[in-house]
């Protein structure tokens, strides 16, 4: 754990794509081009198609592989021990396809329970992302996990959603943050506002997505334009994977 104020304004970019879809390919194609870093977070199955054995470790020589459970199942609908065989089992099944750690995980639906942290950092995880939206802030450390919030996913979510999702996680700083953002619909004009604002003030700029969603809603330009605002701006950020940002926890 880092305590704040040795953190100064340190600007951090990391990215993070959920799902192990084969398209993630491509992602790493755009994200290569613009020298980013990213953390992909795959599961052995899903309900959608997953990249094979081969692609993943293709994958893992240039981004870090992170955890999303064997079956993409979400933690708040399982016990403890479907919780655990979940958990490890997806840790193991990464670490010997690629031959690298795993310790960052990301739960499915952003779903999960309280207590069930002590079941991540059981299974040898140190960070977890979720799917809080609008947040700069940096990780916080919760039950010997650090806990990834994020800010904007690459999906052109109504403003009614970003209204749910800070009302669900109770926090009054991206509540009052998606009021202000009520009529605007283009989730790269608000990617760019927050980078903007961590360029400015420090923190973190965390965007995330799932490349199967990408494709389906037409995003892949307007990400790309994203991504060549933040790779001109290399000189001023530190830009990170999920575990490395985990390190910053406060």
């Amino acid at each position: 754990m880092v305590p704040r104020k040795q953190l100064g304004r340190l600007s951090i970019v990391t990215t993070s794509w959920d799902d192990g879809h084969p398209l993630d390919l491509r992602l790493a194609e755009l994200l290569a081009r613009y020298g980013l870093a990213a953390t992909f977070y795959v599961p052995r199955e899903s309900g959608r198609p997953v990249m094979d054995t081969s692609e993943i470790r293709s994958l893992s020589t240039q981004f870090e592989i992170g955890a999303h459970t064997l079956d993409h199942r979400a933690l708040d609908q399982l016990d403890g021990d479907a919780a655990r065989q979940q958990l490890s089992g997806s840790r193991g099944w990464i670490e010997q396809m690629t031959g690298k750690p795993c310790q960052a995980l990301c739960f499915p639906a952003g779903k999960f329970r309280p207590r069930q942290l002590s079941l991540v950092r059981e299974a040898g995880f140190r960070s977890a992302r979720t799917v809080q939206l609008l947040s700069t802030g940096f990780p916080r450390q919760i039950e010997g996990v650090a806990m990834l919030s994020t800010s904007v996913q690459a999906f052109p979510h109504s403003a009614l959603a970003y209204l749910r999702n800070a009302m669900k996680r109770r926090s009054l700083g991206n509540l009052v943050r998606a009021g202000a953002l009520f009529y605007r619909r283009d989730w790269r004009e608000l990617a760019l506002r927050l980078l903007r604002q961590t360029l400015q003030r420090g923190g973190v700029f965390h965007l995330w997505g799932h490349s199967w969603e990408i494709e389906e809603q037409h995003q892949w330009e307007r990400l790309e334009e994203l991504l060549a605002v933040i790779a001109k701006n290399k000189d001023k950020l530190a830009i990170m994977t999920n575990s490395e940002l985990a390190t910053h926890a406060i």
